[in-house]
C-alpha cells in the first residue's frame, strides 16, 4: 500500500512539472508506471508490439495532457490514458478496417507465462481489463471502475466473473486425481 502511495505521489509532481514545462520529469513516470501502463494495455489488446505502442502514446498524451490535469490520483488517471489508447488503436483499425484475421500471438516467454496468457484471452475484454487491474496493477475496484468508465459494482462483477471463468478454466487443465 505504502509503494502505491509513493508512486501516485511522485507520478504527480511529475505530472505539475511537466505542466510547468520540465519534459525531463516524463522518465519518473515511465521509471515508476511503465509495466503497469504496458499490462493494462496489453488487457486490451493482447498483443506484445501493440502494448509497447500503446505505451509510448500514453507517455506521449501524458505530455500532451499534463497542464489539463486536474488532481486525484495520478496512477489511475495515467492508467486511464492508457486504455484509452489501446481503445483508440482498435478503433483506428476498425476504422481503416485493418483488423487482422490471425490470431494474436502471445509473448515469447516461458511456459508457464504462456498459459497465463492463454488463460486470460478466454476472459472477455472487459473482465480480462478488471482482472488485470485488480491483481496486477493492484487497483481497488473503485479506482479499477474510474478506468474502465464502470460503476464501482459493475467493476467488482466483471472481476468475480472473470476470477471465476480463470478457475473453470484451470479446473479443466488440471490433471484427473483419480490415477
Amino acid at each position: 500500500m505504502f509503494e502505491k502511495a509513493f508512486v501516485n505521489s511522485a507520478c504527480e509532481k511529475a505530472i505539475k512539472a511537466i505542466a510547468a514545462g520540465d519534459k525531463n520529469a516524463l522518465t519518473v513516470i515511465y521509471d515508476k508506471m511503465h509495466r503497469l501502463i504496458y499490462s493494462t494495455a496489453w488487457a486490451v489488446l493482447n498483443n506484445h508490439a501493440d502494448a509497447e505502442d500503446a505505451l509510448q502514446n500514453t507517455l506521449c498524451e501524458v505530455l500532451r495532457c499534463a497542464p489539463a490535469y486536474s488532481g486525484g490520483s495520478a496512477r489511475a488517471w495515467i492508467l486511464s490514458i492508457a486504455r484509452n489508447q489501446a481503445l483508440n488503436m482498435i478503433r483506428k483499425r476498425k476504422n481503416e478496417a485493418l483488423i487482422d484475421e490471425e490470431p494474436k500471438t502471445a509473448l515469447s516467454s516461458p511456459e508457464t507465462e504462456f498459459i497465463y496468457l492463454e488463460a486470460l484471452s478466454k476472459l472477455s475484454e472487459n473482465e480480462r481489463e478488471a482482472v488485470m487491474l485488480r491483481v496486477y496493477c493492484r487497483c481497488r475496484h473503485k479506482e479499477a471502475a474510474e478506468i474502465l468508465g464502470v460503476s464501482v459494482a459493475a467493476a467488482e462483477k466483471l472481476y468475480q466473473r472473470g476470477i471465476k471463468k480463470l478457475r473453470d478454466y484451470y479446473k479443466e487443465d488440471a490433471p484427473d486425481e483419480k490415477n
